[in-house]
């Protein structure tokens, strides 16, 4: 009875218009209570191919791209500040000093990648664009024989996981205990190679980073984070290409001429000079017609005066897709004003946080840790009671890239008095550019220093380190 009053609800009653099964809504049927690997699996590779053609083809996608790596990673990277305190809580500075020395000479290219190609900073951009578009991307974390860095890191894609390997509690190439939580990876052991017919190996998961955007609790795959827009991108590609298409062909035409003179193959075909078919057109050509034809709507209408709004429109839709304002995405500021701009601004810098907040807890903070640890066995850094306070050893805080004010003036006077009030402080002023607050302090000493050497002085700011220049005498 229960299951009977359920369907009866379900086929002559509503109550949310979404859930309608009438004429308007019968043609929505999705498939409803499957697990986020049951929806995805057969799906993730053709989304995967069509967000790489993007990718590679289409300006909306990478400019949609490149603006989330531009705000989220940009130029720098994601910097660790060592934060190691001492037993009484007062920062080991000496310490903390060594740390970061040796991991800004670790994150040189020859040191940190096992190709000894990228520096950190840009596996951090190739690991978010490969989050974007691929919807995953794997870390391998390999120790090697070089003494000073023995920690290498090794980019694998999607798809060098091997996804035919399947069984109990393995998903496409990942092995899970009944929590869903990774145990291990099976990879392909060529690196470059589609991979079908090769032969796996099985990495555990504590030597691997899985960086992919987790959506719902079964989800065990990433899925391209194009997906949700690509439909949109591809439909907007290829209307400008019809359009661009369109105003070529009408550029052609230029001037019909109507012969009343019989003869020849007049009444057949349209010819040319050689008495042959025309059969192209090309720009300002003057084509004589024959008795009988006639020209059907020869007058160039593109490009369409709508184009330009359809355009922005489908950019307006696909960066709402993807958190981006449409300024952002299209590069159009011609119809902003100071405050919409910096709303917008503000908007998008949400988003950015967002990605800059999973990058340090996914991929910085395990590679730090990796790294503090293996600098340790290497004896590049000497801390005797490492193994019993390893927690101790390897927190840090994560610098993450700034942005410049839209109006410098303006922001730079709300910060000065928003310190001066204490409701907030340097280091949130220096992390929204970008910059470690103690470097920021430690290299204005250095220049107020310098300055007094050479007789000068240098106007500092009250209450940071400095004293208020006396008024000038009238």
């Amino acid at each position: 009875m229960k299951f009977l009053s359920r369907l009866f609800n379900f086929l002559f009653r509503r109550n949310y218009d979404g859930a309608r099964n009438d004429r308007l809504g019968g043609n929505w049927r999705p498939v409803g209570r499957q697990s986020a690997e049951e929806v995805d699996s057969p799906h993730r590779t053709v989304l995967l191919a069509r967000a790489r053609d993007l990718e590679r083809n289409s300006d909306i996608a990478e400019s949609a791209i490149l603006g989330i790596l531009r705000n989220s990673v940009g130029s720098s990277g994601i910097i660790p500040q060592a934060h190691v305190l001492r037993p009484n809580g007062e920062e080991n500075e000496e310490l903390n000093d060594r740390i970061e020395a040796l991991w800004t000479e670790w994150a040189k290219k020859e040191n940190c990648d096992a190709s000894g190609q990228s520096t950190f900073s840009e596996i951090q951009s190739m690991v978010l664009r490969r989050r974007i578009v691929d919807g995953e991307i794997f870390i391998r974390k390999i120790i090697t024989k070089d003494r000073k860095f023995p920690l290498k890191l090794q980019l694998l894609e999607s798809d060098q996981l091997d996804i035919y390997k399947v069984g109990e509690n393995i998903y496409d190439g990942i092995e899970v205990d009944e929590y869903l939580k990774p145990i291990a990876y099976w990879f392909f052991k060529e690196s470059i190679s589609s991979g079908i017919g090769q032969a796996s190996i099985r990495v555990p998961a504590s030597d691997v980073i899985h960086i992919f955007n987790k959506k719902r609790p079964s989800q065990i795959h990433g899925i391209s984070e194009l997906a949700i827009v690509m439909q949109r991108i591809k439909d907007t590609k290829e209307f400008i290409d019809a359009e661009l298409v369109a105003a070529r062909i009408a550029a052609c035409f230029a001037i019909f001429i109507r012969r009343n003179n019989p003869g020849g193959n007049v009444g057949r075909f349209t010819v040319d000079k050689d008495n042959k078919p025309i059969q192209s057109i090309e720009p300002g050509m003057v084509s004589y017609l024959g008795v009988g034809e006639d020209v059907i709507d020869a007058k160039p209408d593109h490009p369409k005066t709508t184009a330009g709004e359809f355009i922005s429109l489908q950019q307006r839709l696909a960066g709402a897709g993807l958190g981006q304002s449409y300024e952002l995405l299209s590069r159009d500021l011609s119809k902003v004003s100071y405050s919409s701009v910096r709303q917008g601004n503000l908007e998008d810098r949400k988003t950015f946080k967002i990605f800059q907040q999973y990058m340090a807890d996914h991929l910085c903070r395990q590679v730090w840790g990796a790294f503090v640890e293996a600098s340790v066995l290497s004896g590049a850094l000497k801390i005797p009671d490492f193994s019993a306070n390893k927690q101790r050893y390897t927190l840090a805080r994560w610098v993450t890239p700034g942005w410049e004010w839209v109006d410098p003036l303006k922001e730079v006077r709300a910060a000065s008095e928003s310190i001066e009030m204490g409701a907030g402080t340097l280091e949130e002023v220096c992390g929204q550019k970008g910059r470690d607050w103690q470097e920021v302090l430690k290299q204005r000493a250095r220049e107020i220093e310098y300055a007094k050497a050479l007789g000068l002085n240098l106007v500092t700011v009250t209450g940071m380190g400095g004293e208020e220049p006396e008024p000038a005498e009238q």
